[in-house]
């Protein structure tokens, strides 16, 4: 009985059901019947993950829908466009607000659902993938504070590490929860992820390649914990969430330990490994997964993504189609190709932005790819990756923690990743590079690597930058700091 009660959930997983371990008090009926074995942990683990994958979040709107919108990346002119309110930060307009208030939910549905396991997983102590599971678990749930911190929460070189920022959840609960300083949180953060650490310290993927399938016995039933860790929260995602932590609260210092301690354990064992030249080519390989230190897996990836992106071939206008199109002459002119540190040969321009004939607008083909292929095709499963956390981006904050104490290793760093990239010409130091100028680079090399990401919103907040689009847009408090929606003011008051 008790296995027909897992497969039943597993099912529920993997359909969307969105009633799984969700935030209600019948998920006793769950914990007691599912959770009590290592299968059952398994599964609860994946509907984390799938929570992670949906529209919502990662499937679309933290990643190259609402999130990316905010950068400028698209020419979003029409005023009966999905993402015109946003693209304006007209927050309080209903697909916006809707938006929003969802990406809350969704986070803290995810954050509920890692609580209930971390609540249970004792009864499984003796296992031998306990510290696995444990070890993931508390680390997806720092994972989503720290993007509710990100969006919701002060930018903290404006507001300081005081201001009021979001709740930390950490346990099972279905009542109202004080509101944190970001101080407060980025505490637990670093408590949560301290832990998460010294579990996964004996993590596969530290010994094997991060598309390792050590399922090597037959007579053992399949075992998703040890397949495939590159698109789990192991252990090199907790040392790079360390590592962006610091960086977020502006300890450099800390950061640049973090994430030079990760690029030097990686150049030995070499799962996770910067691109080769050559290697950026449209289709399975165009995302550079062999960087992926933490993804999400999607069999719907494809199908997703060309809901909100034209092919190659539409002639569809960009002025009146409900595709995003790249506002590309722009990107091409002053950052791919900047007089400063651009280069045409640059394999993302290359790659990533397609126009078959000039009768067509441009397209960001990054996340296109032949539906043909299947994920259950080896060599083509790598196209399913949904990029979280990669390589680049911890090249990024080790050059950034360099760049006033070491500038010398921080411009290696930059042109490593810039050589990766097929751009053959090295920036060089001269004396009229300062710190600034020199994170300036940094900053537009993140910015290149970064396109259709939904990352760059919140690194602009970090930094208090103006956001580098056709219209300059002046950093403010109202623009970065995603309203908290209506029902949790309501039901939560923060005071």
């Amino acid at each position: 009985m008790k296995k027909l009660i897992i497969a039943i959930a597993v099912l529920c997983i993997l359909s969307g059901c969105e009633k799984f371990l969700n935030v209600n008090p019948t998920d006793k009926a769950y914990e007691e019947d599912l959770l009590t074995d290592r299968s059952g942990f398994s599964a609860a683990l994946a509907g984390v993950y799938e929570t992670m994958n949906t529209d919502t979040l990662y499937g679309r709107e933290m990643k190259y829908g609402f999130m990316e919108s905010l950068v400028g990346s698209y020419n979003v002119t029409n005023s009966g466009h999905n993402y015109y309110r946003s693209f304006r930060y007209e927050y309080n307009f209903d697909i916006p607000k809707k938006t929003i208030a969802n990406i809350w939910g969704k986070f803290y549905q995810c954050i509920n659902q890692t609580n209930i396991i971390l609540a249970n997983v004792d009864r499984i102590k003796t296992d031998e993938n306990y510290d696995l599971i444990k070890g993931e678990a508390i680390g997806l749930r720092a994972f989503c504070h720290f993007q509710l911190l990100k969006l919701f929460g002060p930018a903290i070189s404006n507001e300081g590490a005081s201001a009021k920022a979001i709740p930390y959840r950490d346990g099972v609960t279905y009542s109202a929860t004080k509101f944190s300083t970001a101080a407060e949180v980025i505490t637990l953060l670093e408590k949560d992820l301290g832990e998460a650490r010294a579990l996964l310290e004996k993590d596969p993927i530290r010994s094997n390649a991060r598309d390792a399938n050590l399922n090597q016995y037959a007579y053992e039933h399949y075992n998703s914990l040890i397949d495939y860790r590159g698109i789990r929260m192991n252990y090199y995602a907790i040392v790079a969430l360390q590592a962006m932590v610091a960086q977020w609260k502006s300890d450099l210092v800390g950061a640049g330990k973090y994430a030079e301690e990760l690029i030097t354990e990686l150049k030995t064992t070499q799962s996770v490994r910067l691109t080769l030249d050559g290697e950026i080519a449209p289709g399975a390989f165009a995302r550079m997964p062999m960087e992926n230190i933490f993804a999400l897996f999607s069999s719907k990836l494809g199908v997703m993504v060309s809901l909100v992106f034209a092919q190659p071939d539409a002639t569809i206008s960009s002025s009146t189609s409900p595709f995003l199109f790249p506002n590309y002459s722009w990107l091409r002119t002053n950052l791919y190709n900047s007089t400063v540190h651009g280069s045409l040969n640059d394999a993302r321009l290359a790659n990533w932005f397609t126009q078959p004939n000039t009768a067509y607008p441009w397209k960001l083909s990054k996340y296109l790819f032949d539906l043909k292929q299947l994920p259950s095709e080896v060599n083509y499963r790598p196209a399913y990756e949904n990029k979280i956390i990669g390589l680049h981006t911890i090249y990024m904050i080790a050059a950034e923690s360099n760049a006033a104490a070491n500038p010398t290793k921080a411009m290696e760093y930059l042109n490593l990743v810039r050589k990766s990239r097929n751009i053959s010409t090295d920036l060089v130091l001269n004396a009229d590079m300062t710190p600034q100028k020199l994170k300036d680079l940094i900053f537009d090399e993140m910015r290149k690597e970064n396109i259709g990401e939904g990352y760059l919103f919140t690194e602009y907040k970090r930094l208090y930058k103006a956001i580098d689009r056709p219209t300059l847009v002046q950093p403010k408090n109202e623009i970065f700091r995603l309203p908290i929606p209506d029902d949790e003011l309501l039901y939560n008051p923060q005071n």
